[in-house]
């Protein structure tokens, strides 16, 4: 289980929700009251804390803004998050939200326009919305595979939602969920990452995938660095594409679901280091996303930072093995792939990081003949 949804689960416990887990599945309950604040020692772990916010002013009317962690790639705001809350008729003192149960249940229709496609932000105004009365339409609203299945969850739930996958959500709630099973769908963050490894060591990593259309554009982006995936029965693989010239500057952009995801960016960016040619990468979200670059020059990349949301990488580089640290999960992963590409041994710090988005990373890459342990 990711590092990450084990501090989730413990945060629901600890506001009085039952878990009982067996194996890969998880039963969830609610009985009794509910405490009206996320501990801070769990809250500061993950940026998904923010998420509990909804349930909590649905059920008690006030909730506590917790101090949300994450990866520290940049200036990350909560005030999407406060835009939902405002709509909803609920006022913020300090940092204390406070509900007006009648408003929530006015059955007025409430009109969101999120100002930038933030998931956790979509999320909260779904969870909002599918216990209100009357309709909610979000405008701007991310549309993330992730983002769908929550929205499928509330559907199950009896919540009526139209345009999820769009930018443009309309809900209709409901005074009572219903009992919902939901079976988590692909990590694409898992996936991309992958299929980079596999198009760095000869296209021979076997990929099982549950819905291809999804990822279409990151199989496109592949093209970029003269690769293809090519899909067979729920299973995708990487292959060279013949006659590929590599005499123009290639430009990776980084953009809202369902372009290119800024998640993807430190990977690929690997995967240029190792490919022939000139890549500018343009990461348009988080300041400090491309900041491990550093350590891709100190492990031989031939790359420039030109500020803080674009790199020039010129491949094809040798790198050789050093003892590198990882900053965050994204560029955390982008590192191990570098060190799997590197000749003589590497050291990654700090990489128990990993574990909040990789299950059990270091297995799958064992398996697949990764020279790789990890210790402590």
């Amino acid at each position: 289980m990711l590092e990450d949804v084990k501090v989730m689960m413990a945060i629901a416990k600890s506001l009085g929700v039952s878990i009982k887990s067996s194996s890969d599945r998880h039963i969830f309950n609610t009985t009794g009251n509910v405490a009206k604040s996320i501990p801070s020692d769990f809250s500061a772990k993950v940026r998904g804390s923010l998420l509990f916010l909804s349930p909590l002013l649905l059920l008690n009317g006030r909730a506590d803004i917790p101090s949300s962690g994450g990866d520290k790639i940049g200036l990350r705001k909560i005030d999407h998050h406060l835009e939902v809350f405002r709509a909803f008729g609920c006022k913020i003192i300090r940092d204390k939200i406070i509900a007006d149960q009648q408003v929530l249940n006015s059955g007025r229709e409430i009109k969101i326009w999120l100002s930038e496609p933030s998931v956790t932000a979509t999320e909260g105004a779904m969870l909002l919305a599918s216990r209100t009365r009357g309709t909610t339409i979000i405008k701007n609203a991310a549309c993330e595979p992730h983002v769908i299945g929550l929205g499928k969850v509330l559907q199950d739930a009896g919540a009526i939602i139209t345009g999820l996958g769009t930018n443009l959500i309309s809900i209709k709630g409901l005074s009572r969920f219903k009992r919902v099973e939901h079976t988590i769908g692909d990590d694409f963050m898992e996936m991309g990452s992958v299929l980079t490894l596999s198009a760095i060591f000869n296209n021979n990593i076997k990929i099982p995938i549950k819905k291809i259309s999804e990822y279409e554009k990151i199989f496109e982006m592949m093209e970029k660095f003269g690769k293809r995936v090519i899909f067979d029965n729920k299973i995708i693989k990487v292959a060279n594409i013949k006659g590929r010239e590599d005499t123009q500057i290639e430009e990776i952009s980084s953009q809202p679901w369902p372009s290119f995801p800024s998640d993807l960016m430190s990977v690929f960016i690997v995967l240029a280091t190792q490919t022939n040619g000139q890549y500018l990468f343009h990461e348009k979200m988080f300041e400090s996303r491309l900041y491990f670059t550093d350590q891709l020059k100190s492990l031989g990349a031939k790359l420039v930072l030109c500020d803080p949301h674009r790199v020039l990488v010129i491949g094809s580089s040798i790198l050789r093995g050093v003892k590198l640290v990882s900053p965050d999960i994204r560029a955390g992963m982008a590192l191990v792939i570098a060190a799997l590409v590197a000749k003589g041994e590497s050291i990654i710090d700090n990489a128990e990081q990993l574990d909040r988005g990789y299950e059990n990373i270091v297995g799958k890459l064992i398996n697949i003949g990764a020279d790789i342990k990890k210790e402590g």
